[in-house]
């Protein structure tokens, strides 16, 4: 019985998890690239001259999966 129990608190507390962060999704869908960690801007090796970055076409800022998960399921 104590296994069940432990099984079944598991689940909810995975559940919960992903509730909270798709919520969080929902709030703040976008984070950093990680490419260029938000600058927007891919350097050269020479680190004299720079371009914008190919992941977030310049703008430092990329959509999270649980955005994308979340805008795949919306209802309209």
């Amino acid at each position: 019985m104590r296994s069940v129990a432990l099984v079944t608190s598991a689940v909810a507390a995975l559940v919960l998890l992903t509730a909270a962060y798709l919520a969080t999704c929902r709030i703040w869908p976008y984070a950093n690239c990680g490419r260029c960690n938000g600058s927007g801007k891919s350097r050269s090796p020479s680190r004299k001259a720079f371009r914008n970055c190919k992941r977030c076409k310049g703008t430092g800022r990329r959509e999270r999966t649980g955005t994308k998960f979340l805008n795949r399921h919306k209802t309209h």
